[in-house]
């Protein structure tokens, strides 16, 4: 392999070539080794490639790495050039704790801040001096050991961050939080999860923090119990103009549904490409959500999607990078956890809203059947059905199967065509294709044949994802 300074000696090469050459290796290692100072291997290789990278710091996104108590700020200042510090700091004691204090209070060069596990008396060093302007802070992320109580007043960062691009609080009450974000229009991740009762933000004041972030592309806002983000007096106002977030792809939500609906109705973000939506019990309202999807280009695309069923909340996953390998492509999944107890007619209210009669869905699967066991009738099984008239394969699984085949074999001569309409192929597991269950769901098929809409049941085994070219069949 021909070297540089094979082809062209250092010495001659231009200088604006040369940062180049500098700044691509610097950019490489800073996005794998994730801010660490490998860079500083570089500005050993000549004194002239010293001189450039630090009369260009900022160019090259050069920064001292502070992580206590390893090592001290005070020292990193006596040898190196005044670059920005970035501290990566957990709980200490009240030595390394001291270090720490050392290097906020540098708040004039602090360019990021990542607080971890800090203790509630860490926290109680800390938070005073983040009180104070961080003029050139790009990254924040504050993750206490325990979630903090008292909220976090008005004048945390000096009240103003201009040049923030990635804040994440999580655990941390920040009520004011919309009101900093009006200066924070460089923000591209807002990551406010964890919240507590203390830090409860009206979705309206959220709405207007989120209208000067023009270039966010990323924002989750996640809650620790139902209530944190309930409120009995919310309303969804009617969309007289939506804030527009012309960069956002990536959005996280857990809460109540009316909360969400909120937001909804007030955003456009048309890029949005992966959705995580975790609601509390309580009213399953998606209707805005669902027209939030339909403005959304590339979400509307998807075609597999997660449904979750968990005690307390449901989750819903539609995101190409978050289910690659998890969900088959044109698949929606269901998914109830152990103890589900959400009442099948809601649930299937909730997927008639969230999956209009278009969704690109063609594969429904119901996995881990342990809801409504003994307790939900034929009807109600169809009517959880009923929603999904486009999709062409069914794959049960375990005692789930005998239910949905009882209610299957159930249903009238007109109207075996209604459920499931498009229905093709239904995969049960080998191990349940004989006795009763051939039965049953022999007396469908013939149903479905004689009505000109033709259905075959195919086994799958355990290692098997829906089989292209199913070999059992009953």
């Amino acid at each position: 392999m021909v070297g540089i300074g094979q082809l062209h000696p250092i010495g001659t090469i231009p200088d604006d070539i040369l940062l180049k050459i500098f700044k691509f290796f610097a950019d490489e290692m800073y996005a794998y080794y994730a801010r660490s100072e490998k860079w500083r291997t570089l500005v050993h290789v000549c004194r002239r490639w010293r001189q450039l990278a630090f009369t260009s710091p900022r160019h090259l996104n050069l920064e001292l790495f502070c992580r206590p108590p390893r090592r001290s700020v005070d020292k990193m200042l006596d040898v190196w050039p005044e670059l920005p510090v970035y501290l990566h700091a957990f709980d200490y004691p009240k030595k390394g704790r001291d270090k720490v204090v050392a290097a906020l209070k540098l708040n004039h060069r602090v360019s990021g801040i990542r607080l971890e596990k800090t203790s509630a008396r860490g926290w109680e060093t800390f938070a005073p001096l983040m009180q104070q302007p961080f003029p050139v802070l790009t990254h924040l992320c504050v993750q206490p050991r325990l979630s903090i109580t008292n909220p976090i007043p008005r004048s945390f960062l000096g009240g103003s961050a201009p040049c923030l691009r990635d804040l994440v609080l999580v655990g941390v009450p920040l009520p004011e939080l919309p009101e900093l974000l009006l200066s924070a229009t460089n923000l591209t991740r807002l990551w406010y999860n964890d919240v507590p009762l203390s830090g409860y933000i009206p979705p309206q004041a959220m709405i207007t923090g989120l209208s000067a972030l023009t270039r966010l592309e990323s924002l989750s806002l996640t809650t620790q119990s139902p209530r944190a983000l309930a409120d009995r007096a919310i309303r969804i106002p009617p969309p007289h103009t939506r804030t527009l977030l012309p960069a956002l792809t990536d959005l996280r939500f857990q809460g109540v549904s009316q909360y969400m609906e909120v937001l909804a109705t007030q955003i456009d973000a048309s890029l949005l490409e992966s959705l995580v939506i975790t609601f509390h019990r309580g009213v399953l309202e998606v209707s805005e959500l669902a027209k939030l999807i339909r403005r959304a280009d590339q979400l509307s695309l998807v075609d597999r999607a997660e449904v979750i069923l968990e005690p307390d909340c449901i989750s819903v996953k539609r995101s190409e990078e978050l289910l690659v390998g998890k969900v088959d492509p044109n698949t929606l999944v269901l998914n109830p956890a152990c103890g589900w107890d959400f009442h099948p007619l809601n649930f299937a209210k909730f997927c008639a809203s969230f999956f209009p009669t278009y969704s690109p869905f063609e594969r429904l699967q119901i996995d881990y059947p342990l809801f409504g066991q003994g307790v939900v009738d034929d009807h109600q099984w169809l009517e959880l059905l009923c929603p999904f008239n486009t999709m062409k394969h069914l794959r049960l699984s375990g005692p789930v199967t005998s239910c949905v085949l009882k209610a299957l074999k159930g249903l009238p001569v007109e109207r075996v065509t209604e459920v499931l309409p498009a229905l093709e192929v239904i995969f049960i597991p080998s191990f349940l294709c004989f006795g009763f269950l051939k039965e049953e769901v022999s007396e469908f098929v013939d149903a479905r044949q004689l009505s000109g809409h033709p259905v075959s049941v195919h086994g799958w085994g355990p290692l098997e994802v829906w089989p292209a070219d199913p070999s059992v069949q009953v």
